[in-house]
């Protein structure tokens, strides 16, 4: 246990006086009281704990005594108890009951940890079954109390997940009312302004899966002008689900629905289509008349760009509402065309984007609507995000001289000419 050390008192008339040095020695100092503080704290919660003062009280529960003394939510008093037994013994009734974490705590009161470490370390080893020698129980707690000195809590949490496999590798031992199947929840409910909310929670493996495949397509894409990705690590994840959800769509090997494979239905009328001066404004997307699935409004610009690519029937309606072509698969870009693309795009044609072609859409450099046909010259593959701003932007997409198409940017862009942009290839593919 390291000694303490007496506080150094901040400049008189302020911390802007105090040069860096000084400024990073008080904060490490100042944490490091509070944690001391904190175990302090942790060491009466359990004598509280003890004694039963709640009850004597009148409060049924340690968390309702913190909640209208200290203020403090429910969830954060039910932490602060959890570490204080954990760190310290306590009594129930005449039966002592030792610490979890005895060493953990010990750290804890040097200032050393943090209460996020002790938790984590506490977690880990509540996790072992009873039968894991005390030795190898302490041992194992001395390396997590090791690492918390100089790792973040998230550090230990996953060291502490490696050390319960390693101590219990047959893990939990199965009870005869488990379920079969790992618990999965998703609640989906739309929201007035159209959009789907929805929360849930998944096992580890899964959990672990979609963090896998989100990864890759959540990471931070500058802009073409070499801004930085101004999106939140949200708004990134969200992206990624819905390229993720493209995908599978895309791949069209999902269960069959009621004799038929699973189809978005884009219903508009033709001339919305065609127009491509239509309103891209989400708020009045139902006065343009597109309806997804006969029942979700959205902008025409939405419309034309949903009808590019994959499993969609593209229903066109007259002035009078009647069907004037429901497009077919043969319309849509084959296997022979995808592959054709694949080799001769390699992914995303949109400057200094590397989305592989699995992630890509294949888009009508002219649209269908407008007379533009499923040929590789009018072809070129893009990723959902640069799909979109071709569509709701003044980008433009042109065919290659080389095939391969190439992008230009608005002209209010910097870079307003494509000369700047990496050639085509110099091949093309027949």
């Amino acid at each position: 246990m390291s000694e303490r050390v007496a506080i150094e008192p901040g400049p008189a008339a302020g911390w802007w006086q105090a040069d860096r040095a000084a400024l990073m020695s008080a904060l490490v100092q100042r944490e490091r009281a509070i944690r001391r503080s904190r175990a302090e704290q942790d060491a009466i919660l359990a004598e509280i704990t003890s004694r039963g003062v709640s009850a004597e009280f009148g409060y049924p529960t340690g968390e309702a005594l913190l909640r209208d003394t200290v203020r403090v939510d429910r969830g954060e008093a039910r932490k602060r108890l959890a570490r204080a037994v954990a760190c310290y013994p306590t009594r129930a009734g005449t039966v002592d009951v030792p610490a979890t974490a005895p060493a953990a705590g010990r750290a804890h009161r040097a200032g050393e940890i943090d209460g996020e470490h002790v938790e984590a370390i506490a977690g880990a080893l509540g996790e072992l079954p009873g039968e894991v020698p005390v030795v190898e129980r302490e041992e194992g707690e001395r390396i997590l109390v090791e690492l918390a000195q100089r790792s973040t809590p998230a550090v230990v949490r996953r060291a502490g997940r490696h050390l319960v496999a390693r101590l219990d590798p047959d893990g939990q031992r199965p009870r005869d009312d488990e379920p079969a199947r790992p618990r999965r929840e998703l609640l989906l409910g739309w929201r007035r302004d159209g959009r789907l909310g929805f929360s849930g929670v998944l096992d580890r493996e899964t959990g672990q899966q979609l963090q896998t495949a989100l990864s890759p397509l959540a990471k931070p894409q500058p802009a073409a002008d070499g801004q930085r990705d101004q999106r939140s690590t949200g708004q990134r994840h969200g992206d990624a689900f819905a390229e993720m959800i493209d995908l599978v769509l895309d791949e069209g090997k999902l269960p069959i629905e009621g004799g038929e494979k699973p189809r978005v239905i884009l219903t508009l009328p033709l001339a919305e289509l065609r127009d491509a001066t239509t309103t891209t404004t989400e708020a009045n997307a139902g006065t343009t008349g597109a309806l997804l699935n006969h029942d979700m409004p959205v902008t025409g610009e939405q419309a034309r760009r949903i009808a590019c690519d994959a499993g969609i029937l593209p229903a066109v309606l007259g002035t009078r509402g009647e069907v004037l072509d429901l497009g077919r698969e043969q319309r849509l870009v084959s296997t022979a065309q995808r592959r054709a693309l694949t080799l001769r795009d390699g992914g995303c044609v949109f400057p200094g984007c590397d989305r592989p072609h699995r992630w890509c859409h294949a888009h009508h450099i002219q649209h269908w609507a407008d007379g533009g046909t499923t040929d590789l010259a009018n072809l070129a593959l893009l990723c959902g995000e640069h799909h979109r701003l071709i569509h709701h932007s003044d980008w433009q997409i042109h065919p290659g001289p080389h095939g391969r198409p190439y992008c230009t940017p608005p002209a209010w862009l910097a870079r307003a000419s494509h000369h700047d942009l990496p050639p085509p290839p110099t091949h093309a593919v027949a």
